[in-house]
């Protein structure tokens, strides 16, 4: 997959996606969203939202970008939509970031830079 981006000449329409998909995953509410899917594989949107203590069309307006984005999949039963995990490469990447952040939590904690970045949104 690394070799999708070095043999490219031009990255910028992959940098794009992936800002995107980042970006996406980068929210408070959405990311708390992912990890309750994760955890309890399939829920619908009024789920969430009492699960998470957030009002319903907020939790809505974040699985549209969810769903946009390719992370979460929603199947119809009956009057009800489920949100599901789109896949098992989403739950892969939760997986490896959550390993990830476990190792380094110290040092990404106190990056200057982020908080600097955060501050000024």
């Amino acid at each position: 997959m690394i070799n999708m981006l070095t043999n490219k000449t031009n990255n910028e329409p992959l940098l794009s996606e992936l800002v995107s998909f980042f970006t996406a995953l980068s929210d408070r509410t959405r990311l708390e969203i992912v990890l309750f899917l994760i955890k309890k594989g399939e829920a619908s949107v009024q789920d969430i939202a009492n699960n998470l203590g957030k009002s319903q069309s907020l939790i809505s307006h974040h699985l549209s970008c969810l769903k946009n984005c390719g992370v979460v999949n929603v199947d119809k039963k009956g009057k009800y939509s489920i949100y599901i995990i789109s896949n098992k490469e989403v739950k892969e990447i939760i997986d490896l970031a959550i390993n990830h952040v476990s190792s380094y939590s110290k040092s990404i904690l106190s990056c200057d830079i982020l908080r600097e970045e955060n501050s000024e949104k």
